[in-house]
């Protein structure tokens, strides 16, 4: 979907496309039945490249980060869950690097490990009291608060 979408507006950025000119190495993308022409979809540029590239790079990224935790949540070494995702997703070292994936793993790992640092935590005795705190604030039942309960019947009416 998001190739579809930089096909249909192409975004020009002339240091994107001197970059783009040094690689060498490209892969095909096919579309299926589907006529690009009909569609409006116009040629890649060198921006286009780039941000389909890096949306890739996250999705790749993200996938390593679920296979890890999964791996190393089993009791396996994060580098044995590194190596099977390699095998898994068919890449070679010359694609992705091993320790560039290790590195990756360790950044996200401290990040995930400070972020639960961070979080508040209760007890069960904190969240027990901070219940009762919270349940006092609201209004006892039996006795009407200003703007809730019974509507007041004016005096005539009575």
């Amino acid at each position: 979907m998001l190739l579809f979408q930089l096909l249909r507006r192409p975004v020009r950025d002339a240091r994107r496309d001197e970059i783009i000119k040094k690689f060498d190495k490209r892969f095909v993308v096919h579309f299926g039945l589907y006529n690009p022409r009909k569609f409006g979809l116009k040629p890649m540029t060198g921006k286009t490249i780039y941000q389909f590239n890096k949306f890739g790079k996250e999705l790749l990224f993200a996938e390593l980060h679920a296979h890890v935790e999964l791996i190393t949540d089993l009791g396996s070494s994060a580098t044995h869950a590194i190596e099977t995702f390699m095998l898994k997703y068919d890449l070679q070292e010359e694609d992705v690097p091993a320790d560039t994936l290790a590195r990756s793993w360790k950044r996200y790992a401290a990040e995930a490990k400070t972020a639960r640092k961070r979080a508040r935590h209760l007890s069960g005795a904190a969240q027990l009291k901070q219940l009762t705190k919270d349940l006092r604030a609201l209004p006892r039942p039996g006795f009407a608060a200003p703007g809730f309960g019974a509507p007041v019947l004016p005096q005539a009416a009575l």
